[in-house]
């Protein structure tokens, strides 16, 4: 029988579960001993960079360690239009005292809908209509802050300090102090909007701030291996239009994959439940993930369907099998989160 010389590679952030006592592992009805084998009697390699921008700035050709700008590279997969010269994300987010300090909750783990997007971004332009501002919001979560000149800062992505004390994390350089200022005078100014009073009547969090970052200049241009890539992941929608190729949705399953065979497929479900250490959430996306996606795949190598399968973890670690390597009987299966997160 002729082997297929179908490829593929999946970048699966957060795979190795969210930190929980007991280990999440724990909370398996029952092994899912196809990934586990998988894992085990694959090739391991360490790669430079954590999280999944760095993995997709290492299959775009880009360094890893240096910082993206993601504002112009999100604005390519939210808007048809080309990206202003000098933009900020400006995420809505929730700031939430506790007896210590503020923590931070951004807009992915927060419901909000489009027509309240419409109303804050609406008060915030008329607020800074003087200063030469416009706010753009052409997805509910991601909003744009186009400027007449770009602010000297530094600034952090808010999934670094998702739940934790903003300050370490807050804007820094040499703007920095006028810009906490304005960021102050926004959150008075949205602390009684009537969207964050209807918001409360119904027990949601207020959107009572914006977190500022993913500022930076595009790349001169991208090189990479990839003909397509399958996502729904805003950056990586984003660098595949910079870099000219197709990016399809993602597909439902390995069985739907098929019909286009994309050799890229980038599978972010597990991502925020991992970041949020919410265990329900991340056994729900895992259940699924590994049923259409992880468990066929790995079903596909050990038959010949797929020539190989490389799994990026995008922890520092990626992993590459064939069709023999999975059939090395003497190697030690361990489970798939220990060997991942190792």
């Amino acid at each position: 029988m002729a082997v297929s010389r179908l490829h593929l590679t999946l970048l699966v952030p957060g795979l190795c579960g969210p930190e929980s006592d007991p280990p999440v592992g724990a909370y398996f009805p029952g092994r899912p001993r196809e990934l586990d084998r998988l894992l085990t009697r694959s090739r391991q390699e360490a790669v430079a960079g954590q999280g999944l921008e760095a993995a997709l700035c290492r299959e775009f050709g880009l360094d890893p360690l240096a910082a993206l700008p993601v504002a112009t590279l999100t604005w390519l997969a939210d808007s048809p239009d080309p990206p202003p010269p000098h933009l900020l994300r400006a995420d809505p987010v929730h700031l939430r005292a506790d007896q210590r300090y503020l923590r931070l909750f951004e807009a992915h783990s927060i419901p909000l809908h489009a027509d309240e997007a419409v109303q804050l971004v609406a008060t915030i332009n008329e607020f800074n209509a003087a200063r030469g501002w416009h706010l753009a919001a052409p997805h509910p979560q991601r909003w744009y802050l186009s400027l007449p000149d770009m602010p000297r800062l530094v600034t952090q992505a808010p999934q670094r300090a998702a739940g934790a004390d903003i300050d370490p994390w807050l804007p820094a350089g040499a703007d920095a102090p006028r810009w906490h200022g304005l960021l102050n005078e926004l959150q008075m100014l949205l602390h009684d909007h009537p969207v964050n009073r209807a918001r409360a009547s119904r027990g949601e969090p207020a959107i009572n701030s914006l977190w500022l970052w993913g500022n930076g200049n595009l790349p001169a241009g991208l090189t990479t291996p990839w003909s397509a890539i399958g996502a729904d992941h805003p950056l990586a929608r984003g660098l595949a239009r910079y870099a000219g190729i197709p990016c399809s949705p993602l597909p439902e399953s390995l069985e739907h994959w098929r019909e286009q065979a994309l050799p890229l497929v980038i599978l972010d479900a597990l991502e925020w439940p991992q970041r949020y250490r919410d265990v329900e959430r991340w056994l729900d996306a895992f259940e699924r993930l590994e049923r259409d996606w992880l468990r066929p795949a790995a079903q596909a190598l050990r038959s010949g369907t797929l020539a190989s399968l490389t799994l990026d973890t995008c922890n520092g670690r990626r992993f590459t099998g064939g069709r023999w390597r999975q059939y090395r009987f003497w190697k030690t299966t361990r489970p798939f989160e220990a060997v991942s997160g190792s």
